[in-house]
This record gives structure tokens, sequence and C-alpha cells, in this order.
């Protein structure tokens, strides 16, 4: 049962009825009452002040015992959603900063150095985690990471780079095929309680599926499949995707990969791996076809073909439904016809939908 608070009226009317119920004797004999009723007096300003001031201590004791909760504790000052995280073992996804590979092409044989700055304007910059020997007229792929945490650090595959530092020899640097990925703000406040609820919900259990599916949301991912016994008895496998969704670069899956080693039982053999894309296409023919119809029905689709997940089954009875919804009966799902269940590693993604004309 919640709290109810009573409106500072409410509390200046109680603290009024109180006041009526006292009687004084004057020094002339006289019974004095007070009236806090009486317009200007001193008795009703002090009982509207008081009024405000109980409302201020009880919407301070509301926000407190709001704070015990985990589904309702906040981060700022006075929040106790760190301290439920830290008692739970959960702790927030920091900022990261983009991973990824990039391409360094030379006319002759040159030694890059770690550490070696790129950039793309100067704005950010990523830095070489390990030194690379050139041959002449090759080119070499090498691991970067940037240099400061966020969003920002991405960057889109074969994007030219260059070097801070210009050295003779180098002729291109360009972002490899995956792209740099995985730079990110520190992890939503909502995604932290939703992780700290499930910790209390499924403890931590010897390496169960819950558990593994933990860690891999702990490490970064989105999106996690855990399937026993993938490749073999006695091994796990942790499928994976990314905000986005997208699927992880090979660093990404490198990141959650250790994260995971590093917490996994002794005998866990258990191995990280990106999703699978599977782009849909439904067909739809709608009743009454317009642009904004067009725009609610792929919005609704995309709720649904989203949400089924990494290995999930995709249900023709939910898309109809979604549709029905948007926008009425006489619009018809014409594709897919029927249910369709994902591989383990598998991801459905929304595509285009292809619209057919015609009346129904």
């Amino acid at each position: 049962m919640s709290l109810s608070i009573p409106t500072p009226h409410e509390l200046a009317t109680r603290l009024a009825t109180s006041l009526a119920q006292q009687s004084f004797t004057a020094s002339d004999g006289s019974t004095v009452r007070l009236d806090a009723t009486a317009p200007g007096t001193f008795e009703q300003v002090l009982s509207v002040v008081l009024g405000l001031a109980d409302y201020e201590t009880y919407l301070f004791l509301q926000g407190r015992a709001l704070e015990f909760l985990p589904s309702t504790a906040t981060v700022g000052p006075g929040g106790l959603l760190p301290q439920h995280a830290d008692i739970w073992g959960v702790p927030r996804v920091g900022p990261q900063a983009a991973l990824g590979r990039v391409v360094i092409s030379a006319t002759q044989e040159v030694s890059v150095p770690q550490g070696a700055l790129l950039t793309v304007d100067g704005s950010v910059q990523w830095a070489l985690n390990n030194a690379v020997v050139l041959p002449a007229n090759g080119a070499v792929s090498a691991a970067v990471s940037c240099t400061s945490t966020g969003t920002a650090g991405n960057c889109a595959a074969n994007t030219p780079l260059t070097l801070v530092a210009p050295m003779v020899g180098i002729s291109s640097v360009v972002v490899d095929q995956d792209g740099l990925a995985g730079g990110a703000e520190s992890e939503p406040v909502e995604s932290w309680r939703s992780r700290i609820i499930d910790k209390i919900r499924n403890p931590y259990n010897g390496g169960t599926v819950q558990d593994y599916r933990a860690w891999a949301l702990s490490a970064g991912a989105s999106l996690v499949h855990v399937v026993p016994s993938y490749t073999g008895a006695g091994t796990v496998g942790i499928i994976i995707a990314m905000s986005g969704p997208r699927v992880p670069t090979r660093e990404e899956i490198a990141r959650v990969q250790s994260y995971i080693d590093e917490r996994r039982p002794v005998r866990g053999n258990a191995t990280v791996y990106g999703a699978s894309f599977v782009i849909q296409t439904p067909t739809v023919r709608l009743g009454l076809d317009n642009q904004p119809n067009r725009q609610k029905v792929q919005a609704a689709l995309a709720a649904i073909i989203n949400g089924v997940g990494i290995g999930g089954t995709l249900y023709v009875e939910a898309l109809q439904a979604a549709l029905f919804d948007t926008v009425g009966a006489q619009s018809v799902l014409l594709n897919p016809g029927a249910d369709m269940a994902f591989a383990a590693n598998e991801l459905p993604v929304m595509g285009d939908i292809q619209w057919e004309d015609g009346t129904p």
C-alpha cells in the first residue's frame, strides 16, 4: 500500500482543528480560544506555514522510501541505486573506447611504433595497440583503440585516416571492413537498473545460462543468447549483438570473451560468437495506402521483429495483430505466411516492407 501524502491545505486544516481544541485563561480571567480560521490572524499564518513545512517532510520521507527499492532508486544526489548495485555486485558499465582494425599500406619497408596516433580531422585519435612492420609495397592489418571514450570514436568502414606524425613510406591508412566500433557513453540508468533487478532474481549459480548472459551484458553486449552444448558436450555458445543492433567486431567479441573468461567456472568451455543478422522484408497490402499508414505499419512491425531476439521465433499472429491494431482489418500481411524459427546464432532485423498495390 502506497503512502498517501496529505496536501498543504489538509495539513493546515488539521493544525487549525487542533488549535481550536485548545483554551487558555487570560490574565483577566477570561477564557481564550485560538481560531486559525480567522483571516489575517497569527494562528492562520502559523497553520499555513507549518502545513507547508510538514508537506515538505512528507515529500522527503516519500523520496527516501523510494530509494530503498532498486526499481525506484535514483543515481542523483542522495540516490541509492549505486549502493544497490554495489551490494549485488552489478557495477555500471562505464564509457567504452572504440576498437577495431585499420589497413596500413607502404611503398617501402616501414616500422610503425606502438601507440602511433591516427586521425581523420584531428578531433578524435586512435592509437596502434602494437608495433607493426610493413614490407615494401605491402599492407598490414593493425589493431587500434580510440584514445578517448564515447561514440565519437566509432568510425565507418573504409574511412581514410592519417598519421598524426607523418612517416615516410606510408601511402595510406584505411579503416577495415568491420569499421571502428564499440565506443559508447556510460550505460543508461534503466539498463543498469534492469541488470541489478535481474541479478537479484537470478543470483550467481556456478555458471548457469543466466550467469553467462549476465556476464555478457556486463561486458557491453546488448543482446545475448546462451546455448549449452553449442559445439559439443561441455561447451557453451554465447551469441551476442551490440546496441543498434549491429554485429560485434572481432575486438568487441574478444573483449566480451576476456570478461567472461575471468568469471566462468574453471571447467566452463565458453566461446563468444557474433550474431548473424537475417533481414526481414514483410509484404503488406494496405486497405488505405498512404504515407502516414506506411510509417505506422513500418514502426509496428519493426517493434515485433526487432523484439524476437537471437535464436527466437517470429510469430505470424503477432505481426497480424500489430497490423490490425495499427491500420485496421482491411490491411493484409502477405508475407511471411508461417512462423519462422531462427537458428541459435540468427537475429531477425527489420528491413524495408514490400508494399503490394491493389484492393484486398
